[in-house]
């Protein structure tokens, strides 16, 4: 079984909130995050085949939900494909005449901030699930990554386009200051870089930003000894003790935890 979370941009962090909260309690989470630079007509069939293979399309329904016509096309196309729709409403919403029988007799739960934690209850109980089903705390909120993710992470990437790997180690400060160290190679020839930096994490990237030192064991190598350091990947899978991402340049990260800030 699979849910399906439509949202507008304006209301990302409740989706993003709402889908964690489903996956805790083992249900199936289909929501859109599509990367950068992809086209609106790929986003688009993307979000048909979401739809399509989901059982359960919940419509996160506020004023700024009503006014947004992609929004809609999904709503649209989910009662084509007869899905079952549930009505997430974030706040008292008034809707358009065209967009009133979309959502005919479909249930709506109440998830302003008060009723959140009853409205997701009832939200699992319609779709078949527990409500009373203990949460994985496993699975972890990267807007809440400033309390779980300072520590020690080993770090492994793999690229097969240019078959260039490496292995390192990142130290995550709960202040932001990131201290790295990779090895990887260049030409066949070992290159360590040292970074200092700051991190964050949003909208599912995590980022480090700032300036690397380059050793190589080869005098006059025509490689640079400084240079600023900058990593946004775009995570794949977030667990409190393992993530995996991927660059822009197609590189596949693990960072597995070895440490956790202490103080």
């Amino acid at each position: 079984m699979t849910i399906y979370i439509c949202y507008c941009y304006a209301d990302t962090h409740l989706a993003s909130k709402l889908a964690l909260d489903l996956m805790r309690r083992g249900l199936n989470v289909w929501i859109d995050q599509s990367v950068e630079g992809v086209s609106a007509e790929t986003r688009r069939l993307d979000q048909i085949q979401g739809i399509v293979e989901s059982d359960h399309f919940v419509l996160i329904l506020s004023p700024t939900a009503t006014t947004s016509t992609e929004t809609f096309d999904q709503v649209r196309v989910a009662v084509e494909r007869k899905r079952s729709i549930i009505v997430a409403q974030r706040q008292q919403t008034y809707l358009l005449r065209d967009q009133e029988p979309l959502l005919a007799g479909a249930p709506v739960l109440d998830f302003s901030r008060a009723r959140y934690e009853q409205a997701l209850r009832e939200l699992i109980a319609l779709v078949g699930g527990d409500p009373d089903a203990a949460p994985d705390e496993n699975l972890v909120d990267p807007d809440e990554a400033a309390e779980w993710l300072p520590g020690e992470w080993r770090v492994t990437f793999h690229n097969a386009r240019n078959g260039i790997s490496g292995e390192g180690q990142f130290l995550f400060e709960p202040s932001g200051k990131a201290i790295g160290l990779v090895v990887t190679e260049e030409g066949g020839m070992p290159v360590e870089m040292r970074i200092l930096g700051q991190w964050w994490m949003m909208d599912n990237r995590l980022s480090v930003q700032g300036e690397s030192k380059m050793y190589v064991p080869v005098e006059d190598a025509d490689l640079p000894e400084r240079f600023v350091y900058s990593m946004t990947l775009r995570l794949l899978d977030l667990k409190r003790n393992e993530i995996k991402a991927t660059s822009a340049v197609g590189d596949q990260v693990i960072f597995s935890r070895l440490t956790t800030h202490n103080g």
